[in-house]
């Protein structure tokens, strides 16, 4: 053209553009940016049956192109190029661009509209990438692209119709894409994001209708993101998944992860060899499917390794097997409508809390089986609806609470097969509606169930409780254990339980209540007595009883323990209305014998009836029969103090014997 003294590589470029043809310099031609602004701006007419275009490659793109503003009506393709200056296209509407493999300062399309792709693959910027407002119809392709800035690529607002590919991008600095909306999936697997101390991916507000895909199980290892620095996904959507399986997040002294309140619509995958320096928070999160934690490893030592608070999750929250996590894990008023799966997990927070799950509500199972854990476990107030099972589960934390679980309500809670705890173990007030089982448990520590409400408790021969346990005001339906196989130092005042699987012999249940730590209590004797009685076992019961008594004896004053011995050996406390028959006996005869051997004087002889020993005494004994006899005569010396003992004799005896017959009448 006219004026603008083309070189050799611009007059074949300005040939090739009428027709779409692709102009390849192979690094050596220089074009001007001003010869390709022309171009582009529709300087040439068409030629009919074609569409110009411009395709040039491996050329060197000197000036200034500055496109802002303009209408362009031609597909831009520059691939392989070298710009030596910025590459302008804030507010100009375009068709297709495509810069794939070039080199530029910068590439600046704020608010730009692109009908069509907008390719960047394998592009290098040496300063930020600028995209904000743009608006691309196709997709958006920043595979192994290069860029460095603050931030690196300025992206928030952005709007993407299709897809947006970052796989293989090598970014230093800060990706700003914050309140974009992409149609499509947005793919950062193998990407390597280095911003130091600051964000990384800044997605605050972000809208995906696809996926979200930061690793896969389906790439070669080592595919997944590397982020340094905060990933952020704060109150971001993603319609379909959230991936990110295999990805590194390291940012050891904050966080690495932030996707509080991220809403998405499927699975979200933090599995598959994910390890994740610094906090990963998902603090009030929406998963509309599973959530998988399965071989990741969380590593905040001392701090929060994840922090899922007040997540919602619809399906399962799997993380078994293989996931790790080196700080606390925080479930607290976590929902999830299907089971937690942490068997084989190992959790590690000495002397914090290893896993703190407060009000964590799950609909199915919570599976603990083989875990290990180093630090204290927390679940008050949650609710498992099916069970909680720590088959052969290891947890550590000397001197302090390995299990707390204040308020839990489940079905099961399920501690047996091999379940070893060293540290102390309580369950006060949780409320289990099948059963509590502690067959095969192994604790060195205490162990309480105070207010505990249960269906069944359960333990076996193979039970280990070195430490005390509290069972004040527990409640259970049925008790199901080996007496011998509980600790000293028990606590047992208000324990209540319906049936007992074993009655057992009586001596091994009064071994048992002998543990009570408190000393002497009434009320475990009761309960134990009445549960004999419900179930028919009188004797027992008395026996029950009368060990009550004779406990209860030995903590008193001398004169009362003394006097307890003789209302024992007598009368067994009322307990043994045989034996106070059988002294009755033995008195009525002993007594008649005596009074034969001297008779006492009548009161008045012409009218006594004739006098009878053995009528005599049994008028003493028994003091609500009247035969005639004890008023008619009057004893006097011995015979007097004879007469007296046997009155307040016969009346502890007799008053024994109904007693022994009332308690038989009312049981039946």
């Amino acid at each position: 053209m006219s004026g603008l003294g083309l070189s050799e590589a611009e007059s074949a470029l300005w040939e090739a553009f009428l027709t779409g043809g692709l102009v390849d310099q192979g690094g050596h031609g220089v074009v001007r940016a001003e010869v390709i602004g022309r171009l582009l701006l529709g300087e040439r007419e068409p030629v009919p049956g074609y569409v110009p275009a411009l395709r040039l490659r491996n050329a060197v793109v000197t000036g200034s192109l500055d496109l802002s503003g303009c209408d362009l009506r031609y597909a831009m393709i520059l691939r392989d190029c070298t710009f030596q200056e910025a590459l302008r296209l804030e507010a100009a509407s375009t068709g297709l661009v495509d810069l794939s493999g070039s080199l530029l300062p910068t590439l600046l399309m704020q608010d730009a509209q692109v009908d069509g792709p907008l390719r960047l693959k394998g592009c290098r910027f040496d300063d930020s990438l600028r995209l904000t407002r743009a608006h691309v119809t196709g997709s958006l392709d920043l595979t192994g692209m290069h860029a460095r800035g603050a931030p690196a690529l300025h992206a928030d607002s952005l709007v993407v119709d299709r897809d947006v590919s970052c796989r293989d991008a090598e970014i230093h600095g800060e990706m700003l894409m914050w309140s974009a909306r992409i149609g499509g999936t947005l793919v950062l697997e193998g990407a390597r994001i280095a911003h130091p101390g600051g964000a990384t991916l800044n997605g605050d507000g972000l809208v995906v209708d696809g996926g979200l895909f930061c690793g896969s199980g389906l790439a070669p290892s080592g595919r997944g993101l590397f982020s340094q620095g905060e990933l952020r996904l704060q109150d971001a959507r993603v319609s379909r998944c959230c991936v990110f399986t295999g990805a590194r997040l390291e940012n050891p002294t904050g966080v690495a992860l932030n996707a509080e309140r991220l809403r998405v619509e499927g699975l979200v995958a933090l599995d598959g060899g994910l390890t994740a320096e610094g906090t990963v928070v998902l603090t009030g999160s929406t998963v509309q499917g599973p959530l998988r934690l399965a071989g990741a490893e969380f590593t905040a030592p001392g701090g929060r390794a994840v922090d899922a608070s007040l997540i919602g999750v619809a399906g399962d929250l799997e993380a078994s097997p293989g996931f790790a996590s080196h700080g606390q894990v925080v479930l607290e008023d976590a929902r999830v409508d299907g089971s937690v799966n942490l068997a084989g997990a190992r959790l590690d927070n000495p002397a914090g809390e290893a896993l703190s799950a407060r009000r964590l509500r799950v609909a199915g199972r919570l599976h603990c089986n083989a875990l290990v854990s180093e630090g204290e476990i927390v679940l008050n107030n949650a609710d498992v609806g099916a069970a909680i099972e720590f088959h052969a589960a290891r947890l550590t934390n000397p001197s302090a609470r390995v299990l707390t679980a204040w308020g839990l309500t489940t079905g099961v809670l399920d501690l047996c097969e091999g379940f070893v705890a060293r540290g102390r173990v309580s369950l006060t007030g949780s409320r289990i509606a099948t059963a509590l089982c502690l067959a095969g448990t192994a604790v060195e520590g205490s162990v309480s169930v105070r207010n505990v409400r249960a269906g069944s408790l359960r333990t076996d021969e193979d039970t280990y409780l070195s430490g005390p346990v509290d069972l004040r005001y527990a409640q259970v339906g049925v008790l199901d254990d080996v007496p011998a196989r509980w600790p000293g130092g028990l606590r047992l005042d208000g324990f209540m339980y319906d049936n007992m699987e074993a009655m057992l012999p009586v001596e091994a249940r009064l071994a048992w209540l002998a543990k009570e730590a408190s000393g002497y209590l009434p009320q475990p004797y009761e309960q134990l007595a009445a549960t004999y009685s419900r179930h028919g076992h009188d004797d027992a019961a008395r026996e029950v009883l009368l060990a009550k008594h004779r406990r209860r004896r030995a903590g008193r004053p001398a004169v009362l323990r003394i006097w307890g011995c003789v209302q024992d050996w007598t009368v067994g406390y009322g307990y043994r209305p045989v034996r106070a028959a059988l002294w009755l006996a033995v008195l009525l005869l002993a007594a008649s014998a005596a009074f034969a051997a001297r008779h006492p004087p009548a009161v008045k002889p012409s009218e006594a009836p004739p006098f009878n020993p053995f009528l005599y005494t049994f008028d003493l004994l028994l003091p609500v029969v009247n035969l005639g006899q004890e008023g008619a005569f009057r004893p006097y010396g011995w015979q007097q103090w004879l007469s007296a003992a046997l009155i307040a004799a016969g009346w502890i005896l007799a008053t024994t014997i109904a007693a022994g017959i009332t308690r038989t009448l009312a049981r039946r």
